[in-house]
């Protein structure tokens, strides 16, 4: 999932919705410096991570565009995914795109000193660019997989891709892949409010004995 799912998903905990981002952008040992609250996010990030790259309906979805992208079509879906939620997103809560992303901007302007460089390159970008009410629009999606395309030339130059090339084949499957979003989704909220309640007590503190 991309961005827009991690931060519903970690909603409305101020550290599991921090982790949401920064586990992308930190490494280990990074991660180990941050309040336990975000360290939770980051593990609620990835096991999220893990159940959506296991899931068979993603499969489905990945099989549906792979042809022309091979490897790179998981990225591809996990962006157009997040473009589902957004444009959807009164079918999962009866808060406004533009209100939830608010609230998530304040919380990761709050925290923005306290976080790895690498996060806070993202989320200087994520916040001016509006990102997640972006994510509702063609346009808004296309910038992320322009920014995207940078970053795997820059990265893997032998197999760079320009990825706003898949819209064609993205759009062409839209109903299939919506269908596939709405099956899939309630099944990963439903896992990721399981696993947060499973760590939750990872964030009680215990009294000091007096």
């Amino acid at each position: 999932m991309n961005f827009l799912a991690h931060l519903h998903l970690a909603d409305p905990e101020p550290g599991l919705l921090l982790g949401g981002i920064v586990a992308d952008f930190a490494r280990n040992p990074e991660i180990a410096l941050l309040p336990a609250d975000v360290q939770l996010g980051v593990r609620l990030h990835r096991l999220i991570d893990g159940f959506t790259d296991r899931h068979p309906v993603v499969h489905r979805s990945i099989s549906r565009v792979s042809r022309r992208l091979g490897w790179f079509a998981g990225i591809v879906i996990d962006v157009y995914y997040d473009h589902i939620l957004a444009r959807d997103w009164q079918r999962f809560t009866t808060e406004p795109l533009p209100t939830f992303a608010g609230r998530s901007y304040r919380v990761l302007e709050d925290a923005y000193a306290d976080v790895p460089p690498g996060a806070q390159e993202f989320i200087r970008r994520f916040i001016d660019n509006n990102y997640i009410v972006g994510y509702s629009t063609i346009e808004g999606i296309t910038r992320a997989f322009t920014r995207l395309s940078e970053i795997i030339a820059d990265r893997m130059p032998k197999r760079a891709i320009w990825l706003p090339d898949s819209l064609p084949d993205l759009a062409a499957a839209d109903a299939e892949l919506a269908a596939d979003f709405h099956a899939f989704y309630p099944e990963l909220m439903a896992f990721a409010a399981e696993s947060r309640r499973s760590f939750a007590t990872s964030l009680v503190v215990t009294p000091t004995p007096e």
